[in-house]
């Protein structure tokens, strides 16, 4: 019976050792998978050599490690109803991105599906005129005349957004911002863009790896992409505090009240951005396809949140219903995000 229990100790005690080198084994293996994870996660810093003692911090590219904050709750609130959109024939595509700024948490849906941006872009020209504004503190003040010829490339493009300038006027940098963003104003942009220094608005897209127009014959960007300006603006890693603050104020103060404001409570702040887009036949006397979107941080109480919303439809969807799909899926998000 002594020598029964001896071996039943043994066994015991044998079998404690391999579970324990079973567990360091197991420990180590993901230790080592965790450190992998970390090392990954990487530094994205500004690539201005004319700095001699600073390099300035952009933002964190999380690699692999991303994965463990992502949000899939709300992404498959969203997916469900991005999936009903498609099967009403609502709209061909439709992307979202959403990502919280002060915790890294994101949810994805079809973020990686390229658009065009329309008058999103509006948004990297007054970025390009705040940076500026860093270098020469008068530039804002600076005045700029809509000519004729100014005009004509306006609304050489289809579908333009009407202007507010009139020929022969002179108008502020700092007044043609606030209408470019906060009125969509094609005539503001275009003077802007005739005005503006192409090194500091290329730098902008070099710094965030990605490709800037022109790198590619047909300029297109994704929401997830597009989202890097909203962060750099919010936390004020590009421009300064002062730029990125009074960059942020022009975009809450924008007049377009679809899409994204209308999915939020009326006392919420958005500062935001809309960009529109439309394909015609060869001739130009029918719309083929269309795209809306609206991206933009949402100040919800105590949970600020980037969002960016991208869709595409043939012409026979009426825009309309695009800025509706924008809408729900603005108060999908938001009220998840209340829910807390």
């Amino acid at each position: 019976m002594q020598n029964k229990t001896k071996i039943i100790s043994l066994a015991v005690f044998f079998a404690l050792v391999g579970a324990g080198a079973g567990y360091g084994a197991e420990y180590n293996n993901n230790f080592q998978q965790t450190k992998k994870l970390i090392s990954h996660i990487l530094p994205i810093r500004e690539n201005n050599f004319d700095y001699k003692f600073i390099y300035p911090l952009l933002r964190y590219d999380f690699g692999d490690a991303k994965y463990f904050l992502e949000n899939k709750d709300l992404e498959q609130k969203i997916n469900n109803y991005v999936q009903q959109q498609y099967q009403n024939k609502n709209a061909e595509d439709i992307s979202v991105y959403y990502s919280e700024p002060l915790t890294g948490k994101w949810s994805a849906v079809n973020a990686d599906t390229q658009y065009y941006p329309g008058s999103l872009m509006k948004v990297l020209i007054m970025m390009d005129f705040y940076r500026q504004r860093q270098l020469d503190k008068t530039v804002m003040q600076k005045q700029l005349v809509y000519n004729k010829e100014i005009n004509q490339q306006t609304f050489s493009v289809a579908y333009a957004t009407p202007t507010n300038l009139a020929i022969g006027q002179s108008y502020t940098v700092q007044y043609l911002i606030e209408d470019m963003i906060e009125n969509s104003d094609d005539g503001a942009a275009t003077l802007l863009l005739a005005n503006d220094n192409p090194d500091i608005l290329k730098a902008v897209y070099k710094d965030l790896n990605i490709p800037a127009p022109g790198d590619k014959p047909s300029f297109t960007i994704s929401p997830k992409d597009y989202t890097l300006f909203l962060r750099i603006l919010y936390s004020a890693t590009y421009l300064s505090e002062t730029s990125s603050e009074n960059a942020l104020l022009t975009m809450s103060k924008s007049t377009y009240k679809d899409g994204l404001s209308a999915g939020v409570p009326s006392d919420i702040t958005i500062a935001q951005k809309f960009g529109e887009s439309a394909d015609s036949n060869p001739q130009g006397t029918t719309i083929t396809g269309i795209e809306l979107h609206n991206c933009g941080i949402v100040y919800a109480k105590n949970h600020p949140y980037t969002i960016c919303v991208m869709t595409r439809a043939n012409g026979v969807v009426d825009q309309k219903q695009l800025a509706t799909i924008i809408k729900n899926i603005s108060k999908i998000v938001y009220d998840y995000v209340d829910s807390f």
